[in-house]
């Protein structure tokens, strides 16, 4: 399980602590507000005590992940040094990658960075849940009061919305609202992608190795999709070869940038073997890429609607949403089938971990 993947249940299980709250005292219409926004205060104990049984997991894996990404990338080019060099290539003697103080120290700094998200994240997705059960709480009354739904049908309506859109946590300098999913998701991915590309750079520097291939994907993303399998100088040393500087990278959505999966290797003239063909932009494939992780996030939201719902023990609300999932399940599979791509389980799952 993912830091992410564990922060979607504790979101998840406090706006259940949510509706919860806002099913009871039903059988009292006129009361039935004042009784809710009474309850605002014992409601908020109860979600700092849900995300205490998660904050400390939560950190900690996501300091593990991104040690872990700094892991597999040393993992994925350290052989080629060390072959390289049995081959007559001229390296610095660099230490191993296990007593290297840079790459030490850059870890820790990316598992600070990360840790330091995680928690902004995590409180501001706190108190955005009280300001999310007040307005809940003020809409539901006024369906009633307006004779335009039942309590219950009111409720259902809200809970829709928050599988949807989750508990909205962040707003940016460009006035975008960000859920608490997403939000954390943009830190990780960059964090992860920022070590991976820092530590390899970095190794490469204590090897004194200035040349390196980059990887190709069949559904690269535009602003990647030009450089794959070329050979560029990281540093603009190298005669005969382009510099990376040339290419998207720096941009967040270009080369090395977030959600970018490719990977640099290193490149010894008259020695290496180019590993990765060069790929043009494929726009169907990454399309179809795209709308797979669409199916996937609505399949999500779906199975969290019914966790929702069967706090409410609303049968009817339960059953409607049983067969939203199953129509959302069967246009995946038939997505799937007609594209011949590979169905991600562990991408439409929700996680039950208490």
């Amino acid at each position: 399980m993912t830091a992410i993947e564990l922060l979607y249940e504790a979101e998840t299980d406090i706006m259940k602590n949510i509706v919860r709250n806002l099913s009871l005292g039903k059988d009292d219409e006129a009361d039935w507000l004042a009784g809710r926004l009474r309850a605002f205060g014992s409601l908020s104990v109860d979600n700092e005590k849900t995300l205490a049984k998660f904050s400390e997991r939560i950190i900690g894996l996501s300091k593990a992940e991104v040690a872990e990404a700094a892991k597999e990338a040393l993992s994925e080019i350290e052989p080629q040094f060390i072959k390289a060099r049995k081959a007559g290539a001229t390296l610095l003697d660099a230490l191993p990658a296990n007593a290297s103080p840079a790459l030490r120290n850059m870890v820790k700094s990316y598992q600070g960075r990360a840790v330091q998200g995680m928690n902004y994240t995590m409180q501001t997705m706190l108190s955005k849940a009280g300001e999310l059960y007040v307005q809940s709480a003020n809409k539901t009354s006024f369906l009633v009061l307006s004779g335009s739904a039942s309590i219950d049908n009111a409720i259902a309506q809200t809970v829709r919305e928050w599988s949807k859109n989750g508990i909205p946590s962040i707003i940016d300098k460009a006035g975008r609202k960000w859920s608490t999913e997403s939000y954390a998701q943009a830190i990780m991915r960059s964090t992860v992608r920022s070590v991976t590309t820092d530590v390899q750079f970095t190794r490469a520097d204590e090897y004194g190795v200035d040349l390196i291939e980059i990887s190709s994907h069949v559904d690269a993303r535009e602003g990647c999709a030009p450089y794959q399998g070329k050979v560029y100088s990281r540093n603009g040393t190298t005669k005969g070869y382009p510099q990376l500087a040339s290419t998207s990278y720096g941009d967040p959505a270009g080369l090395f940038g977030v959600n970018c999966r490719h990977q640099s290797y290193p490149f010894f003239p008259g020695l290496s073997t180019k590993t990765f063909p060069e790929r043009k932009f494929n726009e169907t494939a990454y399309k179809n890429s795209q709308t797979q992780r669409m199916y996937e996030r609505q399949i999500r939201q779906s199975q969290r609607e019914i966790a929702l719902f069967e706090k409410t023990k609303d049968k009817n609300a339960i059953a409607m949403a049983t067969k939203t999932l199953e129509r959302k399940e069967d246009k995946l599979k038939e997505f799937l089938s007609e594209t011949n791509r590979k169905r991600r389980y562990t991408r439409e799952m929700i996680y039950d971990v208490l």
